[in-house]
């Protein structure tokens, strides 16, 4: 599997409720930045998943704007919220049967599902906004992904 994890661009900081805080206009050029830089990477993605989240919402918009290749199944997943929970998300990884998968989520979830994945030690790899990993993974595992690259906005 190819597994590309997608934290949301800068959000505001104030709504109603944390799920409903918005991106940014900075938030949206990072994510276009991040997106246009990697764009060949992401082509014909088999599925994505995205946090329910407001901002994971809109990032995914951003992002889908810039991928015009392929048609990946799209969802909406609660599990892959800020307090996701990493091994039932690595057992869904397990079940998808996708080659190539983008999550759209956040921290502190994805900086500990990257480094759960590649057995990395807890905060070597910081996720900021915008920022997208690449895991190459033979086997879905706990350890047995290696992280391919990580990409920045460049602003």
């Amino acid at each position: 599997m190819e597994l590309f994890l997608l934290r949301h661009g800068h959000a505001n900081a104030y709504a109603q409720s944390d799920a409903q805080r918005e991106l940014s206009d900075r938030g949206r050029e990072e994510v276009r930045s991040t997106i246009i830089a990697a764009q060949a990477a992401l082509a014909s993605l088999d599925a994505v998943w995205v946090s329910p989240y407001l901002r994971a919402q809109q990032t995914w918009h951003e992002a889908s704007a810039l991928l015009q290749d392929g048609n990946p199944v799209v969802t909406t997943d609660p599990t892959i919220a800020p307090d996701g929970q990493v091994a039932s998300v690595i057992t869904q990884l397990e079940r998808s049967g996708a080659s190539r998968l983008l999550l759209v989520t956040h921290q502190p979830f994805v900086g500990d599902l990257l480094e759960t994945l590649c057995g990395c030690e807890s905060g070597r790899y910081f996720m900021g906004t915008a920022n997208l990993a690449c895991i190459s993974l033979p086997l879905v595992a706990s350890g047995l992904g290696e992280l391919q690259w990580l990409k920045q906005p460049n602003l």
